[in-house]
């Protein structure tokens, strides 16, 4: 493929600077070969891609190989000049056609493996994904939040508890008669062993009771309240469900939840455990994730995070590399606080941030925020933070305690 790539990019470059040297821009181009500027435009694209596979991208399908041949014909230009250029277009063709079975596979598989790490390319796929994902499975919504807090033990030396806070917001059923699943969560050890300690501690007891033991936060919910109840899954996963509703914007509903979970694990390294991942499951078509992860300055030491994001068709939690997804992004670390926590996607999230913290009776300016933002989240997949875990003699103390 690459070779016949190659080739195209050599023939396009010696027909620019042959029929019309000096150009460089598209307009003077599409004048002197006598085409239109998009073709103008791809051609310029292919003969002067630094990325082979940006080249590929932007090859003129057949059709318009024949239009700029026949202007090349008209205006008298070597014969010699237009024959390499239909070799070289048969020497792609024949390429793509031995590893696609049309150019939209074609263009699939070479966004997938180009090195330019085009996050625009990659959102347009995940939409259409997302779309289609919406019809088939009969809902989708608008911000799927996560908010994780990460906080010293009160009870239990060198372990952590995490709050949990998740939220689906602006969700609709395209399809009647359908349950949702809203969150899912477990703590597993890198074996993939379910952390046997844990205690999971609704923040509104309250309305957890009366809710079908879903830990919700009502003034974050709508209102009335939608119809929920939770169920214990194989693995220690805990799983929440919408009940079916309306369809279409009649049934739209947003939901938060929020819930503890009580000594993990411990903060430092032990030999089941040497990498920390705090993720949230994507189960959901969403139009963007939002992600926020609070750390407790010094809880883990210094450690450097980053995104990853793991395929779940094999397992419901993998953190396997042959599971691992090439997705372009990154953490942003935003700060110490709250200060800095609003977002244009979810109104209001920055007094959420700030409630969580004052009903834990936590400071959050002894927090650093992390966050990913995310737009059409692939599917069934899970987006983690992951760091090493820091060996015990290394950590300065239990921060906070």
């Amino acid at each position: 493929m690459t070779a016949a790539v190659a080739k195209m990019r050599e023939v396009y470059a010696h027909i620019i600077e042959t029929c019309c040297p000096g150009a460089n821009s598209v307009s003077e181009i599409s004048q002197a070969l006598g085409i239109h500027r998009k073709l103008a435009w791809q051609i310029m694209k292919v003969a002067y891609a630094t990325d082979p596979f940006v080249a590929a991208k932007h090859m003129p399908v057949a059709k318009s190989h024949q239009s700029w041949l026949t202007s090349l014909h008209k205006e008298s230009h070597s014969k010699d000049l237009i024959q390499s250029t239909l070799d070289a277009c048969d020497e792609f063709e024949a390429a793509v056609a031995r590893h696609a079975s049309n150019r939209t596979e074609f263009d699939m598989i070479v966004d997938s493996i180009g090195a330019t790490g085009d996050v625009h390319v990659e959102e347009r796929w995940r939409q259409s994904a997302f779309e289609g994902n919406s019809f088939t499975l009969g809902g989708h919504c608008k911000v799927l939040m996560a908010l994780c807090i990460l906080m010293p033990s009160d009870d239990k030396h060198s372990y952590f508890h995490a709050a949990q806070i998740r939220g689906i917001m602006g969700f609709r059923q395209t399809r009647a008669g359908i349950r949702w699943v809203v969150n899912q969560s477990v703590a597993l050890d890198d074996s993939s062993q379910s952390e046997s300690g844990m205690q999971r501690v609704a923040i509104d007891p309250e309305a957890a009771r009366a809710n079908n033991g879903v830990p919700v936060l009502p003034e974050f919910c709508t209102s009335p309240m939608p119809a929920l109840t939770r169920k214990h899954g194989q693995g220690g996963m805990m799983q929440d469900e919408f009940l079916p509703s309306c369809v279409g914007m009649q049934g739209e509903r947003s939901l938060v939840t929020g819930e503890i979970l009580r000594n993990i694990a411990p903060v430092h390294a032990t030999p089941e455990d040497r990498v920390a991942h705090f993720g949230t499951a994507v189960r959901t078509p969403a139009q963007l994730l939002h992600f926020d992860l609070f750390v407790r300055s010094g809880l883990f030491g210094d450690v450097q995070r980053e995104l990853c994001v793991f395929s779940d068709l094999a397992s419901p939690v993998s953190f396997e590399e042959q599971d691992a997804l090439s997705v372009s992004g990154h953490v942003v670390k935003m700060g110490l606080g709250v200060s800095l926590a609003q977002t244009p996607d979810i109104p209001g999230y920055a007094d959420l941030a700030s409630t969580v913290f004052s009903r834990l009776r936590i400071s959050p300016s002894d927090y650093e925020l992390y966050r990913i933002r995310m737009a059409y989240p692939p599917m069934p997949t899970t987006v983690m933070v992951k760091h090493e875990l820091v060996p015990a003699e290394l950590l300065s103390g239990d921060p906070g305690q």
